[in-house]
């Protein structure tokens, strides 16, 4: 700094205008870590404050990144200092979470246009860590994965990746699933622990679990090397190229795909666990959860198929089409991408109407959708409220569900604007696809026109967003499997029950 000044002094201050942006970004660190250490809220409270006034005009991309890097490390600070209170430990929603998210997200979005590779994957294992906190662990995995390749060896991610696989092990029902999630995390952990780029506190954290694994299997079947059946990409050149771009872009509803891209994981193996209902009910969960399994699995086929199309269709050749000289693609091909897209969508509000039906939340058929099926309407009959059979189910990965919802959502909010920063338009492009003008084109900016009524998007972009989509619609089908999981293991059922081990459809009748 151009002149020393002592934190306290600092901490009377009103703003920090009288600061460099490199200056402000050093005094907030300080200001942050120093509330961390002393355990106090009110200093980070401080710092936020002078965050918030702050005007990032004259802050390079560095400096920007870096600013909010700092700001979501104060805002989880003060998460993790309520949570320790017994506050909030367990609340679907916290101003601290969210914004500690957002402030991430803004960062991430920075970080791919600049060279700081230890910044890059200190925001990503961060993030890693906030939606693993939520009950979003299986996109927390690939964060982890994203910051290890970003930066080889970053002891914080390998030791946070095994973590989190340790604790995500927890919700598997499936015996040797669970055991290969617990061997990859027990290798993780060991080498984070003897990383040294990994804070004492965390090397105890990571420690601990390890011990906990290692007396359940035992060091040596942790260390072997063992495979989980046999399943092989397929018969046909087609099939197996098929199969392989699913695996590469972890698109098995198989958990194992998380981290494992071999053939031996290439099946969509994923089912409901075993649901105890009452005498004489019929099959409606594993009914509305076999629809969705298959409307994913044709959206991941009509997406592959889409993007990998060269040729034309006989079905185009004889559609006449006037050539509005703007480059616009039409073609099957792009019609299967957009059927990919809305298959996606409505995945997301039938796992709705399974959360609705299997923890009867009570809404009515015309009320349910992914957005509200988490509220009930307020005594006003206006205002929503969440529902308490949610919010007091302490169930992580339904808190993941809750938390996925909220980047699907078309409201204009500091959550919002800070959403996946490879998929801001998400919301959009289902609308323009549903309800308006979509247009596809080869060369071109994407956006809405200037008269409001036609979206443009390039091919390849469209592409991304389908295949995000795709994983985020894989996401939510696995949170709602294991939020399932969680809520029978925990069920106390009085009563004439039934318990029904269903037996797989026979391939015959897929036609």
């Amino acid at each position: 700094m151009r002149e020393k000044v002592k934190l306290d002094e600092i901490l009377i201050m009103d703003d920090l205008s009288r600061f460099t942006p490199a200056e402000v970004c050093n005094i907030l660190a300080i200001i942050f870590e120093t509330g961390r250490e002393q355990g106090d809220p009110v200093i980070i409270k401080k710092g936020i404050a002078f965050a918030e006034k702050q005007l990032l005009t004259l802050f390079n991309k560095s400096e920007r990144a870096t600013f909010y890097f700092n700001t979501a490390n104060a805002w989880g600070y003060l998460r993790n200092m309520t949570s320790s209170a017994g506050t909030n430990s367990w609340e679907f929603h916290t101003t601290e979470t969210e914004q500690e998210i957002v402030q991430l997200r803004l960062s991430l979005a920075i970080c791919s246009e600049i060279d700081d590779r230890d910044l890059h994957a200190q925001v990503l294992t961060n993030l890693g860590n906030a939606f693993s906190h939520v009950g979003r662990f299986v996109e927390a995995v690939s964060y982890w994965h994203r910051a290890i390749t970003v930066k080889p060896g970053f002891g914080m991610a390998i030791g946070n990746l095994g973590y989190g696989l340790g604790h995500y092990a927890r919700v598997l029902f499936d015996d040797g699933h669970q055991f290969k999630f617990c061997q990859y995390a027990y290798k993780l952990l060991l080498d984070g622990i003897e990383s040294k780029d990994v804070y004492v506190e965390a090397k105890g954290g990571f420690a601990q679990l390890a011990q906990i694994i290692e007396k359940r299997y035992g060091k040596d079947n942790l260390m072997s090397a063992q495979k989980i059946g046999n399943h092989t990409l397929g018969e046909t050149e087609l099939e197996q190229v098929y199969r392989k771009w699913c695996l590469e872009n972890a698109l098995f509803l198989n958990p194992l795909n998380d981290f494992i891209m071999e053939n031996y994981v290439a099946h969509d193996c994923l089912v409901l666990p075993t649901i105890t209902v009452p005498a004489y009910t019929p099959p409606l969960y594993h009914t509305m959860y076999n629809q969705v399994k298959q409307e994913f699995a044709s959206a991941r086929y009509l997406c592959y198929e889409g993007m990998n199309s060269s040729s034309v269709h006989f079905s185009d050749e004889d559609n006449l089409l006037m050539d509005t000289l703007d480059y616009a693609v039409y073609s099957l091909s792009s019609e299967k991408l957009k059927m990919a897209y809305r298959l996606c969508y409505s995945i997301f509000d039938k796992v709705a109407y399974l959360l609705n039906a299997y923890l009867k939340l009570g809404l009515q058929s015309g009320e349910v959708s992914f957005k509200r099926v988490w509220y009930k309407k307020g005594s006003d009959n206006k205002r929503p409220l969440f529902n308490p059979i949610v919010t007091q189910s302490q169930n992580w990965p339904l808190r993941g569900l809750f938390w996925l919802s909220k980047d699907l959502s078309e409201a204009q909010n500091s959550f919002s604007e800070a959403l996946l920063q490879d998929a801001k338009q998400l919301a959009a492009i289902r609308n323009f696809i549903e309800h308006k003008s979509f247009k596809i084109i080869e060369y071109g900016t994407t956006g809405v026109s200037g008269d409001g009524l036609t979206f443009v998007i390039t091919r390849n972009e469209l592409v991304e967003k389908t295949v995000l989509l795709l994983q985020t619609a894989r996401s939510a089908i696995m949170y709602i499997i294991f939020a399932i999981n969680v809520e029978e293991q925990k069920s106390k059922h009085t009563g004439p029950a039934l318990s029904i081990p269903f037996k797989e459809l026979d391939n015959r009748y897929k036609r």
